[in-house]
């Protein structure tokens, strides 16, 4: 009997969530939600989905091989969330004291920022600064040659910059 799980099997699935690849929806969904409750409801959400598309070789293939497909899962779970607040109607409230950072700060307004940025950008935004890559190293994740990696970067950059001088106006 092998050591390693058969493909497309839960043991391969319980593998791979409770490896580094796994654990990164954790830090992704907190970054994302800023809010470590509804972090931790996000990536759970984001787990469920990937284990329910486990069992398909096309969709194992691309979590298993494109880190970014995880990361749109959770980015999703976090739309999703946000979408569904609005169709309340409510705003979601963070309790100031149990939380490092104010409801809306500087923090929060980059967040916004990032979020509102095309999905080639934001995956590079959050590759380059979040998961602390080089940008060459953050390209290759996106499957882009190193010259397109630093022109996707410097244009996600710019867009930051326009958004942000917006809000400050």
């Amino acid at each position: 009997m092998s050591s390693r799980p058969e493909p497309g099997t839960p043991r391969e699935y319980e593998t791979w969530l409770r490896g580094p690849d796994g654990r990164s929806m954790l830090r992704l969904a907190s970054w994302y939600a800023g809010d470590p409750e509804l972090a931790e409801e996000m990536a759970q959400e984001a787990a469920v989905k990937v284990f329910k598309a486990w069992s398909d070789d096309k969709m194992r293939y691309l979590v298993l091989n494109q880190p970014g497909y995880v990361s749109a899962i959770v980015r999703n779970c976090f739309l999703d969330h946000v979408r569904a607040n609005k169709a309340r109607k409510r705003e979601v409230e963070f309790d100031a004291e149990r939380h490092s950072r104010a409801t809306r700060g500087p923090d929060q307004d980059l967040r916004f920022a990032v979020l509102s940025l095309d999905d080639d950008e934001r995956d590079m935004i959050i590759l380059r600064y979040y998961e602390d890559l080089t940008t060459k190293e953050a390209g290759s994740r996106l499957g882009l040659p190193r010259w397109q990696a630093y022109r996707l970067h410097d244009k996600a950059l710019a867009h930051l910059a326009r958004l942000l001088g917006e809000e400050e106006d």
